[in-house]
This record gives C-alpha cells, sequence and structure tokens, in this order.
C-alpha cells in the first residue's frame, strides 16, 4: 500500500450494521438505550470505526439521559467522525474534570490524562490549559482536550497551536469558533454534565463470551472533609495546602490506568505514571517524565490507586523531596513505610480504599 493508502484508512468511516436500539435486563431491570447518530448535512453519522480501522463500532446512549458524552452536540465534525477511542477519551477525561468545581481541564491520550490543571482564582483559562499541556507535552501530541468550563477565543488560540484530534466543553465562546475552523481535521463537541445518577453495572467481556458485572466504580473520599477524617499514621500531619494537593492528586488517580502514581502541586499534575505492571516501574516512570519536561517534584504531593508495597517507593520519592502521600495503605510492610516517611519529614494518609482502573 502506498503511503496515501494507509493515510487514508484512518479518514475512512465503516459502515456498521449494529441495531438502532438495545435493551439490557439485569434482575428486574431494564436499561434501554439507542444509536448515537448525528445529522452532517443531509446524512445521519455515526462512529467513524472502533478502537482499530478495521473495527466497526456504534455508540449507544441512555433514553433516560439527555446529557453526557453519549448526548454530544458536534460544533464542528472533521476527519469522518469521532471514533470509539475518542469517545472514551473524552468520557473518561468528563469523569476527571467533573471532580471539580473549578474550572479544570486534562489532555487525554489512549483513556488516560497526560495532564491535569485547575485555574487558581482570577486566573485566565488559557493558562490553564498550558498547565495541563505543559505536564507532559510528548504524550498530549494528537490528543483529547476535556474542559468543565466555556472555552474562550484565546484557550482556543492555544489550543490550534498544537496537533489535538478533539475538544469537549459544556460551551463555547462565539469567538472561539472561527479559531477552531482554521484546523479542517479537529473535531469540536459540546457536552453537558450527565446528570444520570444511578450508573448500570460495568460489563466485561471475556474471550470466551463470558461477562463480569460489576458495580461501577466512585470513590468515597470527595472533599476535604471527608479527606481529614482519614488515618495519618506518619508523626507530621498534612498541612492545608498539602491536604488540598492530596484531595486533587488523589481524584486523578482514581481515573489513571492501574498501577496508577499522580505527582501533583498547585492545581498541576507534574507527572502521571500509569499502566506498570508494578508500583516502583510507576514511580519510577513518573519522576522521569517529571525530568524530562523540567518539573521539580519537591513540595508536591504524590498520590497512589494501590498500597506502596516496598520501602523503595518511600526512597525513590523521598531522592524527590516530596513532602506528602496519599495510598490505600494495607503492605505487609506498612509500619516500615511510616517509620522511613518520618525519617524523611513526608506525611501520608491512608484511605483505607483502593483505586484499580482496568479499563
Amino acid at each position: 500500500m502506498s503511503r496515501q493508502e494507509i493515510r487514508k484508512i484512518y479518514r475512512t468511516a465503516r459502515e456498521e450494521e449494529f441495531p438502532p436500539q438495545l435493551t439490557i435486563t439485569l434482575g428486574g431491570h431494564l436499561y434501554d438505550y439507542s444509536k448515537a447518530q448525528w445529522m452532517v448535512g443531509d446524512k445521519a453519522r455515526g462512529l467513524r470505526y472502533g478502537t482499530n480501522p478495521h473495527q466497526k463500532a456504534a455508540l449507544y446512549k441512555p433514553k433516560v439521559s439527555p446529557s453526557g458524552i453519549g448526548n454530544v452536540e458536534w460544533i464542528k465534525w472533521g476527519k469522518e467522525g469521532p471514533s470509539a477511542t475518542n469517545i472514551e477519551d473524552g468520557s473518561h477525561g468528563l469523569r476527571i474534570v467533573d471532580h471539580f468545581t473549578e474550572p479544570a481541564v486534562t489532555v487525554m491520550k489512549h483513556l488516560n490524562p497526560s495532564g491535569v490543571a485547575l485555574a487558581k482564582p482570577g486566573e485566565a483559562l488559557s493558562n490553564v490549559y498550558i498547565r495541563a499541556l505543559g505536564a507532559d507535552t510528548r504524550a498530549a501530541f494528537g490528543g483529547v482536550v476535556v474542559f468543565n468550563t466555556t472555552v474562550d477565543k484565546p484557550t482556543a488560540e492555544e489550543i490550534v497551536k498544537t496537533f489535538v484530534e478533539v475538544v469537549y466543553a459544556p460551551s463555547y465562546h462565539p469567538q472561539a469558533l472561527p479559531v477552531f475552523e482554521t484546523k479542517k481535521d479537529i473535531r469540536i463537541g459540546k457536552v453537558t454534565r450527565s446528570l444520570q445518577e444511578a450508573l448500570p453495572p460495568d460489563i466485561v467481556v471475556l474471550n470466551d463470551g463470558s461477562i463480569i458485572l460489576e458495580d461501577a466504580y466512585t470513590t468515597k473520599i470527595t472533599s476535604l472533609t471527608e479527606l481529614k477524617q482519614l488515618s495519618v499514621p506518619t508523626k507530621r500531619r498534612p498541612t492545608e495546602s498539602e491536604y488540598g494537593d492530596m484531595l486533587h492528586a488523589w481524584l486523578v488517580a482514581c481515573e489513571v490506568r492501574s498501577n496508577a502514581v499522580v505527582f501533583w502541586k498547585d492545581g498541576t499534575s507534574l507527572g502521571i505514571g500509569t499502566g506498570q505492571q508494578d508500583r516502583i516501574g510507576a514511580i519510577e516512570n513518573c519522576i522521569e517524565k517529571a525530568h524530562k519536561f523540567g518539573h521539580s517534584l519537591k513540595g508536591s504531593t504524590m498520590a497512589s490507586d494501590g498500597f506502596l508495597p516496598k520501602m523503595d517507593n518511600i526512597e525513590a520519592i523521598a531522592k524527590e523531596a516530596v513532602s506528602a502521600i496519599i495510598q490505600p495503605g494495607g503492605s505487609i510492610e506498612d509500619q516500615e513505610l511510616v517509620k522511613g516517611c518520618d525519617a524523611h519529614q513526608i506525611t501520608m494518609v491512608l484511605t483505607g480504599e483502593r483505586s484499580f482502573r482496568h479499563f
């Protein structure tokens, strides 16, 4: 195949024949879904393709919900529409930014955030986006950007400076839209926060067609009040700013593929380690990324989605002068880890809750 033919497969929509409606019956409860389609010109369009160009796919939205990613309104269409991954990135990104009341942005890549940032009082949204992008500019290439607030013209101007596949936000300033029109392929989606409170169980399909039903994941730690009720086994208790960083880091770590760690300080992710088989590998990967992009981890907080199993975890963190840790606890070496933290004046909160994600 020629280079032009290979490039074309990524821009060609796959015709699918999935049913227009689905009903899933779990016990006595019915979950009704309709296929998501969008009118582009005079033609109804669906997903471009699935995870890969040779996979046909369709998106189904709950009939009872008028909001959320299934009801995305495309302000700007391009590249023959969104792929399944573009939609999934949007969904996972919305899970992250919807945790926060302040303006927030996350840059997504393969369902994981490469950078997350929260607005400081009076800060321009364009600068918040620059901080999220700058957390890991290499991973952000070709990513999906998700906001929980209106995107204005200066922010749009920053977005189009690099290659971005899709932008999702609840609304856009009219002056932002002509800026996006300068990029042929970028897709701009308008998504309102999901109002659906009771989610159906997650469904995992196994290699033989068997399925696992699992409660939809949520964390019980969603506020500073809840966080401050948790155990602090170290001699030093967190400061107010450390508590704030712990909460933010934990909420982001809850949406990262395991093994996951997040380094965070002052409203910005400094490094996000994802998908490693060992905890120390996730930490080392995160530290390496932070160094590559010039981020000092001194005084930062680290969140871990699972317990820290060995002292080498603390030693690696201490070398970076990290000041706080939030993690589930539960290792047989917990007492030694606490001693290690005390030796380096690191404060630690134990959540008593693991947040593994294996999407």
